[in-house]
């Protein structure tokens, strides 16, 4: 099997078009659209609907697909491991991780690699937490740092806690209260991030298990936005408290909440070890000794 028709039948995926596909390869369509129909005539399975205004993948193409990535990404591996076998330092790294661990812990981290490894090409791609673990899992990602659900990847390392704490302005009717009752919420204004995050999944559990719902809810996709929004007061937001060492908190308030919500592990995720590059492993090990500590599991 031809691995340019693999690379052809994911960027048609990604593109959802031959013509932005072909444009994105340096390929003129003719030949795009040939060898797509070749790929398809050797597995015997239509891989897209192609429509007047947009190109489907079919659920077969969606197999095909997710396989092809697999493959692809074990290629990308190899060459990079025969690379730092011959001693050469040159290669690629694409992280995906969350918003709080981008801003607060990766940029040292990836400054040092960067003059450390200056041939070496670094991509970071800031994602919800499905969206790490999904691209961990078709290798469009070399490493991750997320909240992964139980079961969804098999190389998976604790790094630190992460707790959900109520935020408010300091001139906010709770900015001086030791903790804040979950009553209290439903006298609130909240904004939250997107229901695509796990951070918001986790808030609404909490709250719908306590049988409490906001006055309101306003959805950004940033914490950034949420942070602005929150400083000029009149809204509040429950967010991890690692935000409070970030910048643009410094009029901000972090209560604990009673009760308080169950922690969240925040971990380090892997590929398969076949699939691992020199760059991911080298890049691993310098995430894991940041949170050198001992990881204490929850009982």
């Amino acid at each position: 099997m031809d691995l340019r028709r693999l690379r052809f039948i994911v960027r048609v995926s990604d593109e959802s078009s031959f013509t932005r596909a072909a444009q994105s390869l340096n390929v003129s369509q003719p030949t795009l659209s040939q060898q797509v129909r070749d790929l398809e005539r050797e597995l015997g399975v239509e891989l897209f609907h192609r429509g007047s205004r947009r190109v489907e993948t079919t659920q077969a193409g969606r197999l095909v697909v997710q396989h092809a990535r697999i493959v692809l990404g074990a290629v990308e591996a190899l060459k990079e491991a025969v690379v730092e076998h011959r001693g050469l330092k040159r290669g690629s790294l694409h992280i995906g991780v969350t918003q709080t661990f981008n801003a607060l812990y990766l940029p040292p981290i990836l400054t040092a690699f960067a003059s450390d490894y200056p041939t070496i090409d670094l991509e970071v791609s800031e994602l919800a937490n499905a969206e790490i673990v999904d691209g961990i899992i078709s290798g469009t990602l070399h490493l991750g740092v997320g909240i992964p659900q139980d079961a969804e990847l098999e190389h998976i390392e604790p790094l630190y806690r992460d707790q959900l704490m109520f935020v408010c302005h300091s001139s906010h009717r709770l900015a001086r209260a030791r903790t804040v009752a979950i009553r209290e919420i439903a006298e609130e204004s909240l904004a939250l991030l997107g229901e695509r995050f796990r951070t918001r999944t986790a808030v609404d559990s909490y709250l719908e298990g306590q049988g409490v719902a906001p006055r309101r809810v306003l959805v950004f996709n940033t914490f950034a936005g949420i942070l602005q929004t929150v400083s000029r007061g009149g809204h509040s937001t429950i967010m991890p408290a690692d935000v409070s060492r970030g910048a643009g908190a410094n009029d901000l308030r972090f209560v604990p909440l009673d009760p308080a919500p169950i922690e969240r592990v925040v971990c380090l995720l892997s590929p398969v070890v076949g699939l691992r590059s020199p760059a991911s492993i080298e890049m691993a090990r310098r995430i894991r000794s940041r949170f050198a500590a001992p990881y204490e599991g929850t009982d």
